[in-house]
């Protein structure tokens, strides 16, 4: 079983990972996406959409959404989140590696480093060339991640999170196999109880990234700093992917 399979590691640590402060956030995210899109937007995919944030942001604005997640245990609080807000929010349980949809969409979003999880390059290129497919056409794929100088600058050995309901998260993170891999353990002390769970996916550069995306046929690929559109550089905390089919 593949660590993002582990139903387990998501509801040990779904307090940490996503507060009412997450789905806020991703709130004021929505408007600032959109505004990275250049074609008219009815339908849209989330793609590794977790516990529905982005969804659920999208669905208030009037959009017609399909969340998408292997996770059992995260799409059963997407729909209780949907439900408890009225909204109206297609889940399905699938793998983002071939999920395939007889009605395209106008855009695709893959938001907070959901992108990179399998085990090769070949099949996290899959990924792309699936999304292109996906896609109506002039479609767009939005893809939000942390870019690998990101990483190689603010890494640190170990990592310290405490928490308002008194959690602690230990998070012990290295860059491995020449720079591609981000690879990380993290430990949650609840109690007198502690949970221990190790997972790894790969980083990009823009320029890597910008390649796949070529490589799965779109045409046109720009990547920035942030959803506010800024530059990317060394100081970005985030890297956009914006590519244009």
């Amino acid at each position: 079983m593949a660590w993002y399979e582990d139903d387990k590691l998501w509801e040990m640590f779904y307090e940490c990972m996503f507060d009412e402060e997450s789905f806020i956030q991703a709130q004021e995210q929505v408007p600032e996406l959109l505004s990275l899109v250049s074609t008219d937007v009815c339908r849209v995919l989330d793609l590794g959409c977790g516990p529905g944030r982005h969804c659920l942001a999208l669905a208030k604005m009037g959009y017609e959404v399909t969340g998408v997640d292997t996770s059992a245990f995260l799409l059963s609080r997407a729909k209780e989140k949907a439900l408890k807000s009225n909204l109206s929010v297609k889940f399905i349980r699938a793998n983002m590696l071939d999920f395939k949809s007889d009605k395209k969409f106008d855009l695709i979003v893959n938001m907070f480093n959901s992108f990179g999880y399998f085990d090769t390059q070949e099949d996290n290129q899959v990924v792309l060339n699936a999304a292109y497919e996906n896609l109506a056409d002039k479609g767009t794929l939005l893809l939000d991640t942390v870019g690998k100088e990101t990483l190689a600058r603010s890494i640190q050995p170990v990592h310290l999170s405490e928490y308002e309901n008194g959690d602690i998260r230990i998070e012990r993170p290295l860059l491995i196999e020449n720079m591609q891999i981000f690879s990380n353990q993290w430990m949650l002390i609840r109690g007198d109880k502690v949970f221990t769970r190790d997972y790894q996916h790969f980083v990009y550069t823009p320029m890597e990234l910008s390649q796949m995306c070529y490589q799965a046929g779109f045409k046109q690929v720009v990547c920035y700093g942030s959803l506010q559109a800024d530059e990317y550089d060394l100081s970005s905390d985030r890297l956009v992917v914006v590519a244009q089919k």
